[in-house]
């Protein structure tokens, strides 16, 4: 059996967990999450968008895996409590930017798993990681959720519908998400690229997504100097083709750091991304609403852009 370490984001049950851990097995251990290392902004974006949206709230625990793979080094894995006789529910593999680690973007972990995903959050091998390497991580990492579907002492054993997986990425891992999104075609539902920067570090984007089917998310902000939206975001937005399903949400102001912990405006970024995923990966249609540009005045203001397809 594998090592891991289990957490829970509920207090409420951490003396139970505790003492079923110690009787019945040695391999994880408990402690309650809401005044340690994971921030609790996530959290509470996720009660806010549950109440606005009329879904369900989970309680939330993470675990640290060892992933056995030559593509990324390490991983923390938020999932929601479910029941028995839940349906499985959907999962996100994410991959940082260049020089970041997962501990920069931890408040994604709870404020998605709140909502019923499973959230993988990974390390690169090296921090300066190349977009190359990113891409493969975040293949790899997809095949490593899959994994953990089957294996049996996995906390995520049979809880993951393996036909609702999205992946996302920030910087340049969120350049990698669309080369990862290409080549996985039809093998995910949804990619989320945030502030991402277009190619290698250096180059020029030349190419073009014209062929990408999976519905995209770009989130990015008219005041990034480091991946300026004209040579990255929206450069990329603009090469994917008419018949995808797409967005494109400018904000007007923020630096290339707005998704990751501390960012000015989590709630909004929490919220349209937590609408895209119960549209793309649930098929809750309901909510399309949410993610249109038919948005109040107050809303509007937020971005420099916001533009859909259709």
């Amino acid at each position: 059996m594998r090592l891991r370490k289990i957490q829970t984001l509920n207090g409420t049950l951490v003396s139970l967990l505790l003492l079923v851990t110690a009787i019945f097995t040695a391999s994880s251990l408990a402690q309650d999450n809401s005044a340690g290392r994971y921030r609790p902004e996530g959290r509470q974006i996720g009660f806010a968008v549950a109440r606005e949206f009329d879904e369900r709230i989970y309680e939330v625990r993470t675990y640290d895996p060892e992933p056995d793979v030559a593509e990324f080094s390490a991983a923390i894995i938020f999932y929601p409590l479910t029941l028995s006789f839940d349906p499985p529910i959907g999962a996100i593999a994410f991959v940082p930017g260049y020089r970041a680690s997962k501990e920069n973007y931890e408040w994604w972990g709870p404020a998605l798993a709140s909502l019923g995903y499973v959230v993988m959050i990974i390390d690169t091998n090296a921090p300066d990681d190349a977009l190359e390497a990113r891409k493969n991580a975040l293949i790899a990492a997809i095949d490593f959720l899959k994994n953990e579907n089957e294996v049996s002492d996995s906390p995520l054993n049979n809880k993951i519908d393996t036909n609702k997986l999205a992946i996302m990425g920030h910087s340049l891992g969120g350049g990698a998400s669309l080369a990862a999104a290409a080549e996985l075609g039809d093998a995910i539902k949804a990619v989320i690229p945030l502030s991402l920067y277009c190619c290698e570090l250096g180059q020029s984007f030349a190419g073009d997504f014209s062929s990408l089917s999976v519905p995209t998310l770009i989130i990015t902000s008219a005041e990034d100097t480091i991946a300026p939206p004209a040579t990255h975001a929206k450069l990329l937005y603009d090469s994917i083709g008419s018949s995808t399903a797409k967005i494109y949400m400018e904000f007007a102001t923020g630096d290339h750091g707005i998704v990751a912990n501390g960012g000015p405006d989590l709630g909004t970024i929490g919220r349209f991304t937590l609408a895209f995923l119960k549209v793309h990966l649930d098929g809750k249609q309901n909510l399309a609403s949410m993610i249109d540009s038919d948005m109040d005045a107050e809303l509007a203001a937020k971005f420099s852009t916001y533009l859909t397809n259709p």
